[in-house]
């Protein structure tokens, strides 16, 4: 696969979402996939790591080559330009072969710049945790711990992918080899991990450092780590120098020794709180960003960690009384360990990876009779612009036509429509008409999962649903450009007979047995 990611780092943005997309593209090449960044020349970029780690970088220009985009609110401000302009300038990037993938990860970017997209590329994938604004996606990530599962519903096409939860966690494969190795006892906390993401624009690292100076805290040992950008270095180094038993540590590769190393957190609630706690590290975290408080808000009601508040909220008697009730009560400790290390299995990058490279797996997939509330994912794969293509009737179906007709498909006694799902959902449909003794068999992909060799496994997963409930002959009308399904006949051991139409390929199945 050829996957291409547009991502962001700047000292507005911070580090993350670079680092995490860093985090997939090497497990992604582990598959043989070639992976690029398309990422805007901001002040602070990370461009310069992402060579490093040996992936391309297209970089788009400085948003200062554009003053009219000066008046920029909010995300659109981190962007530096309207998505409309940064939509143009990546498709100048993308002329030429489509990538397999898309990957997008970037509050600034909506459906209006994805939609811009779509005809350069064969997939679209999102990674994004805020579920505040509608994608034209094929696949979304947000490994956010929130409450509200539904909180994509509205925001999403039915056919879309998603993936929720920290059960997906992109986490670095150091972390992934250590998480399960790491146990501790939490008697005496001895050594803390201070981080607060690679910019930490209000210099919590210094105000912690501080903190730590107290008398009845002095004596731990205390690793901090900030990134190469991070505008507050001198200061840091200054507190460092102070400190007794403090070594810093600045844009490092070994985040998961260190953290192996310490007995407690202290740091933003950022995506690098899914790396400690894949190692059962507890912490103290504070929220710096509008985006973290939400996830770190249900973490934190629910005994995962010990939030602080937001950054506006935070004072150094506030993080110096949180450490003195850690040291003093270690049961809570203990507590967030396990059921962190629970919470954050480890597997969640490999299978982000596998999932779009190689689809799910086959073992997962089930078979089950379409229902009502499955009319709108239908009608949307009805009207994949690939499977209008190769209908026989090519025209985009109205909604109320697409009801009627499923409606009266469910209740035809002589009509089966199978939903086949896997693990993260449905994978693809399969419709069986019966005409006397036959049934007429017809199929599609989610467009997520074409090109993965899904298409023979769905078709018999189905045929073997029909076989185990009666016996009958299956017969499949193709037209002669669709090699991909004239393929995957021929492989199922259907044999071609006369067609009656002209540029159709008739196959058929005798008393529905496989070969």
């Amino acid at each position: 696969m050829r996957i291409i990611i547009r991502t962001d780092a700047s000292q507005q943005i911070g580090s993350g979402h670079v680092m995490r997309c860093l985090t997939l593209a090497e497990s992604l090449r582990g598959f043989d996939s070639t992976v690029e960044f398309i990422t805007r020349s901001h002040v602070s970029n990370l461009d310069k790591l992402i060579k490093n780690k040996g992936f391309k970088v297209y970089s788009l220009p400085n948003p200062s080559k554009y003053r009219s985009q000066q008046s920029l609110k909010k995300y659109t401000s981190w962007l530096g330009v309207q998505q409309d302009l940064d939509a143009n300038e990546t498709i100048q990037i993308l002329t030429g072969e489509s990538p397999d993938y898309l990957i997008v990860d970037h509050y600034a970017l909506d459906y209006k710049w994805e939609n811009k997209l779509r005809p350069y590329a064969k997939k679209i994938m999102v990674i994004d945790d805020l579920a505040n604004r509608t994608h034209d996606c094929d696949v979304l990530l947000d490994q956010n711990y929130v409450h509200d599962q539904g909180r994509y519903h509205k925001l999403l096409s039915p056919s879309a992918t998603q993936l929720l939860g920290p059960k997906y966690t992109l986490l670095r494969k150091e972390f992934e080899e250590i998480c399960k190795d790491r146990q501790q006892s939490y008697d005496t906390i001895k050594s803390v991990f201070i981080f607060f993401g690679g910019i930490d624009v209000g210099n919590l690292t210094t105000m912690a450092l501080e903190v730590l100076m107290h008398p009845n805290l002095i004596h731990l040992s205390l690793n901090v780590v900030i990134g190469a950008n991070n505008p507050y270095q001198d200061m840091v180094m200054n507190q460092i120098e102070k400190h007794p038993h403090a070594k810093l540590h600045v844009q490092v590769d070994n985040m998961a020794e260190l953290m192996k190393e310490s007995d407690i957190v202290l740091g933003a609630g950022g995506s690098t709180i899914w790396e400690w706690m894949s190692i059962g590290l507890p912490s103290i975290v504070v929220t710096t960003a509008e985006n973290q408080i939400s996830s770190v808000k249900s973490l934190a009601q629910d005994n995962y960690i010990k939030w602080l508040g937001n950054i506006d909220q935070v004072s150094k008697q506030i993080i110096y009384k949180a450490f003195l009730e850690a040291m003093n009560n270690s049961k809570p400790l203990c507590k967030q360990s396990r059921k962190s290390q629970e919470l954050v299995d480890g597997n969640g990058t490999q299978s982000v990876a596998k999932l779009l490279t190689i689809g799910p797996s086959i073992q997962t997939l089930e078979v089950r009779r379409a229902k009502i509330s499955d009319s709108l994912l239908y009608w949307h794969w009805a009207n994949d612009p690939t499977v209008r293509i190769n209908a026989f009737n090519q025209h985009k179906i109205r909604w109320e036509e697409h009801q009627a007709w499923f409606n009266e498909r469910l209740a035809d006694f002589n009509t089966k429509l199978l939903l086949i799902e896997s693990e993260a959902g449905p994978v693809g449909q399969v419709r069986l008409n019966r005409s006397d003794s036959n049934y007429i068999i017809s199929y599609s992909i989610a467009r997520q999962f074409r090109g993965l060799s899904l298409g023979q496994v769905v078709l018999t997963k189905a045929i073997d649903y029909l076989r185990q409930r009666e016996v009958a002959t299956l017969i499949g009308d193709v037209k002669e450009n669709n090699l991909a399904s004239i393929k995957i006949f021929n492989q199922l051991g259907f044999d071609e007979v006369a067609s009656h139409q002209k540029g159709v390929i008739r196959f058929q199945l005798h008393n529905n047995i496989l070969k």
